[in-house]
């Protein structure tokens, strides 16, 4: 098996994504095998039964292998079970990170998952860097995320569990293929060792022309404001950028959202991010509530600062975060 987990820190303490399904219990030995230090989190949403029995596996693991966990019980969710489920997870973990000062969470993503979302993208239309998805590492907001099982297959870790006489719970729910989701990944476990190899190697050449295509951008920032140069390649080449911005700061742009910033020539607002451009750059930040002093609004109307962002700058500069020279040097760039 290809696994990346010898390119996490050993002096580094982690924080383990768990569900007690076959993919995170196999990953849970195999960190613990490569002496990677971590502790784990697991969340009960309250729809199957079954989820009871998986956090008392996640509390055994923890007692056994002195690990601590962190549980949590989720609020119920009435609708958008997914994308509510996704955000809840994400939080959560966020939290843990940031209050007990983990070198990030580690996520049990693995080949199957990559052709899953592959397919589902796909199917509804995306571009070369939606399609690919995610990495071995990125960040989403302040904390960091590895995905070190991302070219072992399914099939990989079930042989991984029984050849080790690791336990784990299957999820039922994941036959009921009234579910999109269900039906891309019934499909990709019909595959066999030999296509999936050759789905590896397909990603592979794929994300070598993605950095082709898209050569590695640093953005840069202004207080609390990002921004970047304009692709000379054009709108859909920008959108691939600030997507994955916007997703470094916890948001995923659905197909819809990336339209309205094209239609909207990158002015608008979406979640609860303020995205605006000049000739030269394409910006980004929260949004910002609070009115401007006369002074300012006469200081940006004469430095032609965009109107979106205004309101960020203006707070960044009460908070003596940048200054009023800072701002004209880049927007006079």
């Amino acid at each position: 098996m290809q696994i990346k987990i010898s390119q996490l820190d050993t002096n580094q303490k982690f924080l383990l994504g768990f569900s007690g399904g076959v993919d995170s219990s196999a990953l849970f030995f195999m960190l613990l095998n490569e002496g990677i230090r971590f502790d784990i989190a697991i969340i009960d949403y309250g729809v199957r039964e079954q989820s009871k029995e998986e956090v008392a596996y996640a509390k055994k693991l923890g007692e056994l292998y002195a690990k601590e966990v962190y549980i949590l019980d989720s609020p119920a969710i009435q609708q958008n079970f997914e994308a509510q489920a996704r955000e809840i997870r994400y939080n959560f973990f966020a939290s843990i990170v940031e209050q007990y000062s983990y070198a990030g969470v580690i996520l049990a993503h693995q080949l199957n998952d990559r052709l899953e979302w592959f397919l589902m993208q796909l199917c509804k239309g995306a571009g070369l860097n939606t399609l690919l998805g995610f990495g071995f590492v990125e960040k989403r907001g302040a904390m960091k995320i590895y995905r070190p099982l991302l070219e072992v297959s399914k099939q990989e870790l079930y042989a991984y569990c029984l050849q080790n006489k690791i336990a784990f719970f299957e999820d039922s729910s994941n036959e009921d293929i009234k579910h999109l989701r269900n039906f891309y990944r019934q499909m990709t476990q019909s595959l066999d060792s030999k296509e999936l190899e050759g789905v590896k190697r397909s990603l592979e050449f794929l994300q070598n022309e993605q950095r082709m295509f898209y050569p590695p951008i640093t953005p840069q920032k202004l207080g609390n404001l990002i921004f970047f140069p304009k692709s000379p390649y054009g709108a859909r080449v920008d959108i691939c950028y600030l997507d994955k911005e916007i997703k470094k700061m916890g948001y995923l742009l659905s197909i819809s959202q990336r339209e309205e910033i094209l239609k909207n020539h990158f002015s608008c607002e979406i979640h609860h991010l303020v995205i605006e451009s000049n000739a030269e750059f394409i910006f980004l930040c929260k949004k910002v509530a609070g009115n401007l002093s006369k002074d300012f609004r006469e200081f940006a109307r004469r430095a032609k600062i965009p109107v979106r962002i205004r309101k960020a700058l203006y707070q960044d500069l009460l908070n003596q975060k940048i200054t009023q020279q800072e701002i004209i040097k880049i927007l006079q760039k």
